[in-house]
């Protein structure tokens, strides 16, 4: 589903104008209801199984997405609520009668996988599944530059609040109820994130089980494919389906491609192999931010544009094993270390805190190239905002597994660096996620941090899946699937000799005394030469021209940079289209979205509920 949209204004105000929708799936259909002072647009393609419609003379209820089962055609929303898991979002508009007004109700997942951003004033209800639909319904608003600077530097925002001041998204779990134009109810009702006392010799059998059952009942499209890629997560995933399965891999590394044929062809897989496109980028680069709100790095919105062509083509959905990786391989927790790194970019913004963002964060190498970027005055929001977000982060050790960090994202899984990849493929085709379902969440919170740590517990059920898949090698490290060891360094790092010997370390390093060994060189096809295409480079440079005035950024420093960048330093690239990203999202929000091919004007042709004309009762799923 591309999108929806829901608006209420109080009595005696008009609507401002045409309701719009940001619309990146080019969907075949677009509907709308008018009851009363509130209306509703919805878009979606067709064919499309995961929406579901049920529509009455006395309500509306929509849902999107993958919940553990749908509703009873005449089901109260609020008893199918309680005790609801999987992927989904959605919202209820009743009218009882023409003379009252509206109540209106929107509700997102335990995880909040599926967002739902809020704008609430006086006069005014306005909410969405994406923040530049509401900045689209929205003159007048404004950035806020603090949670921009986060999202740059972090590469996303994990601070309360959006990218735009007065917006919220709706928490895990959430349900607002509204009444005319104001909130009269709000409640949660997130997942309880516990662990076991001890590590359990059952571990294994138990995500062997929690997973089958995960994957059978998500998994449900008989067309659809498996992203499929060289990693370990989306290889579990089809090692534990069904039957003769779909998948699909995207050329990118030549040795990936080749790992991902071993694996299909032991799962006796039908895999499809899509050539590696350079021209599919430029949408990803140009309209990415719409996607993301600038929370996200908008690099990161995978196939935007991509998936449409995959959707014509008779792909009708996608299945993937991103996210597995943070539950049940805990890559995001550690053991406990007494001595957090002081020496890093991080440490005078956050304090201790930083670490975090620095040991578990996807590009830490960008954080003091985006730091050079900004001026004193935007170092010193930035500080302010960091500095918050360290007040807000709780330290959650148990029997020595530092989790707290994993415990952030997996209470605020759509803040995750990377979630901008699902936001993405939400836009253009269905999604099913084995990982969402509520029984990974039973298995995480019934085990021991050590049945998960350094991949204990996928590792071990590798060997009990058979398949030849333990067999063959894991990209990320280049080797077979065994049974992990504790690292060596573990047992020494908490000694209190060992910050000398880590300074150590690093002088000699700085003084060219030792190298360490580089990284292997994996083959791969031009991607410096992608993001220099025409179009993607002059986005670039109007973006850091225009933002260039503004006072929280050196003048100096961006012009050298982008100099350097189009001389051919292509380390600079995730640094400048962080900073350009941040120009894209204020001037689209700035103009309320005015000349964006993306933003459609919803004609309001529909039935008129609560009104001279009813609709007649139905209950449908796309």
């Amino acid at each position: 589903m591309a999108g929806f949209v829901v608006e209420a204004v109080a009595e005696g105000e008009n609507f401002a104008g045409p309701l719009k929708l940001v619309d990146l799936g080019e969907c075949e259909e677009v509907k709308s209801r008018v009851a009363g002072r509130a209306r509703v647009a919805w878009a979606r393609w067709r064919d499309s199984h995961q929406l579901n419609l049920i529509e009455t003379s006395d309500r509306l209820l929509l849902i999107e997405g993958q919940p553990d089962r749908p509703p009873a055609a005449d089901e109260e929303l609020q008893r199918w609520l309680d005790g609801r898991g999987g992927s989904f979002r959605g919202f209820q508009l009743e009218y009882p009668c023409a003379s009252r007004p509206v109540r209106i109700c929107a509700f997102v997942d335990p995880l909040g996988t599926r967002p739902i951003y809020l704008l609430s004033s006086r006069n005014r209800i306005c909410f969405a599944d994406k923040l530049s639909t509401i900045a689209a319904n929205t003159p007048g608003l404004d950035c806020d530059w603090g949670a921009l600077l986060e999202g740059a530097v972090l590469a996303s925002l994990y601070s309360a609040g959006t990218s735009i001041r007065g917006v919220e998204q709706l928490v895990p779990g959430e349900v607002v109820e509204i009444d005319d134009t104001s909130i009269s109810r709000r409640r949660q009702s997130p997942y309880t994130l516990s662990s076991a006392a001890k590590p359990d010799p059952s571990a294994v059998a138990r995500p062997e089980k929690a997973l089958r059952r995960a994957v059978a009942e998500t998994w449900t499209e008989p067309e659809g494919r498996l992203l499929l890629s060289g990693g370990l997560d989306s290889r579990l995933m089809l090692g534990l389906a069904e039957g003769r399965r779909k998948a699909l891999t995207v050329d990118w590394y030549p040795s990936e491609t080749e790992i991902v044929r071993e694996v299909a062809a032991a799962c006796d897989a039908d895999l499809e192999v899509l050539p590696f496109v350079p021209e599919d980028y430029c949408e990803r680069m140009l309209q990415g931010f719409l996607v993301t709100g600038a929370m996200h790095q908008s690099r990161n919105v995978g196939q935007l544009g991509v998936l449409r062509r995959w959707r014509s083509a008779g792909i009708p959905a996608i299945t993937h094993g991103y996210f597995h990786n943070t539950v049940f391989r805990g890559w995001t927790s550690e053991r406990w270390r007494r001595f957090p790194d002081r020496d890093s970019p991080l440490y005078d913004y956050m304090g201790f805190n930083g670490y975090y963002f620095e040991r578990f964060g996807q590009y830490v190498s960008m954080i003091p190239k985006i730091l050079a970027l900004l001026s004193a005055e935007g170092r010193d929001q930035l500080k302010h905002q960091l500095g918050r977000l360290s007040e807000s982060i709780k330290p959650v050790v148990i029997d020595g597994f530092d989790l707290t960090f994993e415990r952030r994202v997996l209470t605020e899984v759509v803040r995750q660096v990377y979630f901008s990849w699902f936001l993405a493929w939400l836009e253009e085709i269905d999604v099913e996620s084995p990982v969402f379902h509520p029984a990974v969440w039973d298995w995480y919170s019934s085990t021991h941090p050590a049945d998960r740590h350094n991949d204990r517990a996928v590792h071990l059920l590798y060997q009990t899946i058979g398949r030849g898949l333990a067999d063959i090698p894991d990209l990320a490290t280049g080797e077979l699937v065994r049974p992990a060891r504790e690292a060596r360094r573990v047992h020494w790092r908490n000694q209190f000799w060992y910050p000398a010997a880590r300074q150590v370390l690093r002088t000699t390093i700085r003084l060219g005394l030792w190298t360490p060994r580089p990284p292997p060189d994996v083959p791969s096809h031009d991607w410096n030469g992608v993001f220099r295409q025409r179009t993607i480079l002059d986005a670039l440079c109007a973006g850091i021209e225009e933002i260039r005035e503004n006072p929280l950024f050196d003048a100096r420093q961006l012009s050298s940079t982008l100099v350097a960048y189009l001389n051919g330093d292509d380390s600079k690239l995730d640094a400048l289209w962080a900073v350009a990203s941040i120009r894209q999202w204020h001037q689209f929000v700035r103009d309320a979205g005015a000349g964006y091919r993306a933003v459609r004007n919803i004609a309001e042709t529909a039935a008129v509920c609560n009104g001279s004309r009813e609709p007649q009762p139905t209950s449908q799923t796309w």
